[in-house]
């Protein structure tokens, strides 16, 4: 993300400048080098409003609905959207003005979990600049960009009403088409290059939300394993880890602490978790998306990240608190000098898997 204050020259919402509620975690990346990291929760919020332009919080999950086609059809009107779930949909234009009244349609009804406020959302997006009756401009696609964005669901929202009403209101698996006229946008429409006759076009997927870490967490007796310990006053928040002083299991461990009731990751998804990594040998924690302020987002099973997350992640259940101690061979062969990680070393993380897309 770029720490320019500039305008965007593209105003409407831009996959590229939208936050992922990410930064790289250089723990588990496959390179090597220090990565910069956000400051904190607040000041992401800050940069997130500056770059957008519009305001558009749109921050990394999961349904399987196969494509369709959905005819809108009314007297001044004939969308027709077509293209499978979570996959890059086709519209086809009504040779109309754009409209005065701003429309909410939905295209899909889910069957997932019912979004509520405090929650956030992951979505896919497609945005268009409509102008007039033949004349029309894709603006944004997270389909294109290759990862679902998150959206929170109440609050500050993104700045588009008719967008946040609809997410307040919206199960896993819904699809909506929604068009937002400029006179909708109140303050808004001043920071866009909007002309005041027209339309912002969304076709927008709810294709997961993030999911909380709760429940009580597994008793641990192995005494040669790093025992975890749960924050006392929220679940969720960093845990305290204790690696024993003997020598690490020679093989990849993976165990479940807290078993989480969200879908089952698979290979190919884009991942978010809050996790901590320290190594073995000193106890040092060289990274800890807790300690920067916000959750990781990364691909998993596609050799994006060490190979122990690879083998790990795939088929968790979102939602879910794991241990990983990852012998150097699958982690860093060769160390990560940044990361103050030697060649040889084992590593340990817990990983909370908060959603994935």
């Amino acid at each position: 993300m770029s720490d320019s204050d500039k305008t965007p020259s593209v105003k409407l919402p831009d996959a590229r400048d939208i936050s992922r509620t990410s930064f790289t975690p250089h723990g588990i990346n496959r390179g090597k080098g220090s990565l910069k990291r956000p400051a904190n929760k607040a000041e992401l919020r800050k940069q997130r409003i500056k770059q957008t332009g519009v305001g558009l919080l749109v921050v990394a999950i999961i349904a399987g609905v196969a494509g369709g086609a959905w005819a809108l059809t009314r007297p001044e009107q004939n969308f027709t959207v077509t293209g499978a779930f979570g996959k890059d949909p086709k519209i086809s234009w009504p040779e109309v003005a754009p409209y005065t009244k701003g429309k909410t349609e939905k295209l899909i009804t889910g069957s997932g979990d019912a979004l509520k406020e405090g929650d956030t959302a992951f979505i896919h997006f497609e945005t268009y600049q409509w102008t007039g009756a033949k004349e029309h401009e894709e603006k944004s696609s997270s389909y294109a960009e290759g990862a679902a964005t998150t959206l929170p669901v109440g609050g500050e929202g993104s700045g588009f009403k008719r967008l946040d009403d609809a997410v307040k209101t919206a199960k896993v698996g819904d699809r909506y088409l929604l068009t937002i006229p400029v006179s909708e946008l109140g303050d808004t429409a001043e920071q866009t290059d909007l002309k005041k006759t027209d339309n912002v076009v969304f076709v927008l997927d709810v294709v997961s939300k993030q999911y909380e870490i709760t429940g009580t967490q597994a008793e641990q007796t192995d005494a040669a394993l790093p025992k975890v310990t749960p924050n006392k006053d929220k679940i969720g928040d960093a845990p305290t880890v204790e690696i024993p002083k003997v020598d690490p299991p020679k093989e990849l461990v993976v165990k479940t602490l807290i078993e989480g009731t969200g879908p089952v990751t698979k290979s190919g998804q884009t991942l978010v978790t809050n996790y901590a990594g320290k190594i073995w040998r000193d106890g040092k924690e060289f990274d800890s998306s807790w300690a920067n302020g916000a959750p990781a987002n990364f691909p998993i099973g596609v050799g994006q990240v060490i190979s122990g997350w690879d083998q790990a992640l795939v088929g968790a259940k979102v939602g879910s608190r794991l241990l990983l101690v990852i012998p150097s061979e699958s982690g860093y062969p060769d160390g990560n000098e940044s990361a103050g990680i030697k060649k040889g070393d084992t590593l340990v993380f817990v990983v909370d898997v908060l959603g994935a897309a």
